[in-house]
């Protein structure tokens, strides 16, 4: 293996090298930042119809017990895309929860009879978070009601 060290020509005579010119891959790459500042200033209102939804299928659960598994299937897909939505969009928070979320309704069946406590449990935890813009995960009380969301799964599924 032979190491090779390539000094610019303008370095070897000890001249500053010149300021480089802005590339079309710094261009590009300055729009996509763009782009996603202004999807993170969007992301409450976005999460909080996706929140909504979820409480409507949990609703949907409730009332239309031919359909439960179907409403409680668009449960786990929104909460996937949830998760993987928060902590890109500085709610690391509600990625947590989702994740907890998602991991239940994975795990769990849709007619167990605690199921839907559970998904009204999550929900309202990210509603709260969206409400109160807690989104960090600095927030001991928040951290206290994500750890305890992840035990309420993890009691139920671990039985």
């Amino acid at each position: 293996m032979t190491l090779s060290l390539f000094v610019p020509a303008d370095q070897k005579a000890g001249k500053p090298a010149e300021p480089e010119q802005p590339s079309i891959a710094d261009e590009v790459l300055a729009k996509a930042e763009a782009a996603i500042d202004r999807l993170a200033a969007e992301y409450p209102r976005h999460a909080g119809r996706d929140i909504a939804d979820m409480d409507r299928y949990a609703e949907n659960m409730a009332s239309d017990q031919d359909n439960r598994t179907a409403h409680y299937n668009e449960i786990l897909r929104i909460a996937h895309d949830v998760r993987g939505q928060g902590a890109l969009f500085g709610y690391p928070l509600i990625t947590r929860c989702a994740g907890s979320l998602c991991r239940a309704t994975r795990l769990l069946e849709a007619h167990d009879r605690v199921v839907l406590d559970i998904v009204r449990a999550h929900v309202a935890a990210m509603q709260a978070i969206l409400e109160t813009g807690v989104n960090g995960i600095e927030n001991r009380t928040a951290l206290a009601i994500a750890a305890g969301l992840e035990m309420l799964v993890s009691s139920r599924v671990d039985r």
